[in-house]
């Protein structure tokens, strides 16, 4: 039996685990506490064999000068003092939740999981909580940092919900080919259970099984809303210059992705709803 301390209360994921997780009673005991304000700190983390750390500041569309400050200290200071609280208390096993953008704001195909060169301070923040954790390792206390790419699911925030709309709504869309890394959530808590049972330390880059271009999810989104959307190629000669001058293009149909051999732990048994499924069941979630 693990005992695993989720710090992510009222977070996405972090409530999403603990709900996953209690679907193994016999193998896996948790609880959740907040980040926020010091809550974590009433908690006894000598109770715990694994700690799993949600609590940061996310990348917003807007990176401003002022926000600067705050994100190295939650990304970077709050991680380290968590990390830090841990060891002392005992906890063998910290499972950070770190960010692809370490390795860049849009990385044209990860091949080492080593090489980061964040463009942003976002990615930098999160970059330097993660080298301050794997500072602290030691025989008694050991680091899994998990770099999750895109994340979707019911209710999640964040460029999903972009695409969803313009699937709803666009009856022509490019038939571009691009390719993006994607995580359901249901398979990224997946991976965090194997992890935490199987001590898997490290940097960990999981995805789904297989890299998507947009024109793919948009289509599949459409699919799962009874709706066609007429793929086409006609405009696939502007979409380099686009990339190159206009910020929503290139997120939208540039590359952002691992290379699926630095992802398949486990021979990828965490992946345990298919992409065309995962996409079904977030859309009638959310009807």
């Amino acid at each position: 039996m693990k005992n695993v301390l989720i710090i992510g209360k009222d977070s996405y994921i972090g409530e999403h685990l603990q709900s996953w997780l209690a679907q193994y009673p016999d193998t896996i005991h948790s609880e959740i506490v907040s980040p926020l304000n010091g809550a974590w700190k009433q908690a006894d983390f000598s109770q715990f064999d694994a700690v799993v750390d949600f609590a940061g500041i996310a990348h917003v569309n807007t990176l401003s000068e002022e926000l600067k400050p705050l994100f190295y200290s939650v990304n970077r200071d709050l991680t380290a003092e968590l990390g830090a609280h841990a060891k002392e208390a005992g906890v063998r096993h910290f499972v950070i939740f770190s960010s692809m953008n370490v390795y860049g704001e849009m990385c044209s195909g990860v091949t080492d999981r080593t090489k980061t060169a964040p463009t942003n301070f976002y990615g930098d923040s999160k970059l330097q909580g993660d080298l301050a954790l794997f500072a602290m390792e030691d025989e008694a206390f050991h680091v899994s940092c998990i770099r999750p790419p895109f994340v979707y699911g019911n209710g999640c925030r964040g460029n999903y919900n972009k695409v969803a709309k313009m699937a709803k709504k666009l009856p022509v869309f490019p038939d571009y080919p691009n390719q993006k890394s994607m995580i359901y959530v249901d398979n990224l808590c997946e991976f965090v259970r194997l992890t935490v049972e199987n001590e898997l330390y490290g940097i960990l880059t999981p995805q789904n099984r297989e890299l998507v271009s947009t024109a793919t999810l948009v289509q599949a989104i459409a699919a799962a809303n009874g709706k066609s959307v007429c793929l086409t190629k006609a405009f696939n000669w502007s979409v380099p210059l686009l990339i190159k001058t206009v910020g929503a293009a290139r997120k939208a149909f540039g590359d952002d992705c691992y290379d699926l051999a630095l992802s398949d732990y486990f021979d990828f048994a965490y992946c345990v709803v298919s992409f065309e499924e995962s996409i079904r069941r977030t859309e009638n979630a959310s009807r």
